[in-house]
């Protein structure tokens, strides 16, 4: 008895899912924000940036999204619930010259319909990103919005120059 019982929960739990309750994989997420580092003597090349940290600042807690590597671009999540990111860029993080900048990245919210089983996806609409300005100590000098709207993670939002 207890047997066809348990049969029976199963039955109707491998049953009771369709096709369209499950996200499929590739569907539509909310995107990154894909940043490139150029120099900026030259703001057609691209220019690594040695032992890059990243981190979310909010707050109470800071959050590392990457740690001490080198690259010229990164993908950074932005908040959904605000329409605000702080993030501090640490160039040479652990190192001698270890210097860090924070960058704010303004945008607006909008949540898009994906579909039944994925549901809800952000995009950021109007994004703008501002840098404190620490006069001669900042390593980030400019950084250039490429596309206002971060709605997929294809090409380059954000370039910053250094």
């Amino acid at each position: 008895m207890k047997n066809l019982f348990a049969l029976l929960i199963i039955a109707i739990f491998v049953n009771g899912c369709t096709k369209d309750d499950i996200c499929p994989e590739g569907s539509d997420t909310t995107p990154l924000l894909i940043i490139t580092f150029n120099d900026v003597a030259n703001t057609a090349l691209r220019k690594e940036v040695p032992n890059l940290t990243v981190e979310a600042v909010g707050n109470t807690i800071t959050t590392t999204v990457l740690t001490a590597t080198t690259t010229d671009s990164i993908a950074i999540p932005l908040r959904t619930n605000v329409d605000e990111t702080r993030y501090r860029f640490i160039r040479q993080d652990g190192g001698e010259t270890e210097n860090a900048d924070l960058i704010d990245f303004i945008y607006a919210v909008e949540d898009v319909y994906v579909n039944r089983a994925c549901a809800f996806k952000a995009e950021y609409n109007n994004l703008q990103a501002t840098i404190e300005n620490e006069g001669s100590n900042n390593w980030i000098l400019d950084a250039n919005i490429l596309k206002a709207l971060v709605a997929d993670e294809t090409e380059a939002h954000i370039t910053i120059l250094h």
